[in-house]
């Protein structure tokens, strides 16, 4: 009896083990490392904005196809050909500040911002979340403090 509930209990490892590994393939996203680029000031609508510029400086390891139109999935907006990976950008407490879901390849992880009237101040903290539409995969970024522009 002892040998059959070890077999038993060796054949259900066993599959864990299997499952857990099969687990463990499932195609992920790399972590972006967001990096803090600089502030731009600029006018629009005859109103102050400063823009708030990040990167991805990790981008290089996110592979072009992560960033293909994909018609076959929901639209951004009007936009039918939207990205097959979107990027959400995030104040400290988790509030959705601006996203991006147009993207056409890796180098577009250097090109991250938000923007706010000039004088509003800045959240203090952000980090991205990309998320692969087509897999479910998503990674969050590290979070980086927010320079107030002088």
């Amino acid at each position: 009896m002892k040998a059959i509930l070890g077999i038993a209990l060796a054949s259900a490892l066993t599959l864990a083990g299997a499952n857990g590994a099969l687990a463990a393939k499932k195609p992920g996203l790399p972590v972006p490392k967001l990096r803090f680029v600089g502030t731009e000031a600029y006018e629009a609508n005859g109103f102050d904005f400063t823009r708030y510029k990040y990167e991805v400086a990790n981008k290089s390891k996110f592979p072009k196809e992560l960033f293909a139109a994909s018609p076959d999935l929901p639209a951004c907006g009007e936009n039918p050909n939207a990205s097959r990976t979107w990027v959400d950008l995030y104040d400290g407490d988790g509030k959705k500040l601006y996203w991006f879901c147009a993207f056409t390849g890796p180098q577009d992880l250097g090109n991250l911002w938000f923007a706010l009237t000039t004088g509003k101040s800045p959240p203090a903290k952000v980090y991205i979340e990309m998320t692969d539409r087509k897999t479910g995969a998503s990674a969050k970024s590290n979070v980086v403090s927010v320079p107030v522009p002088r």
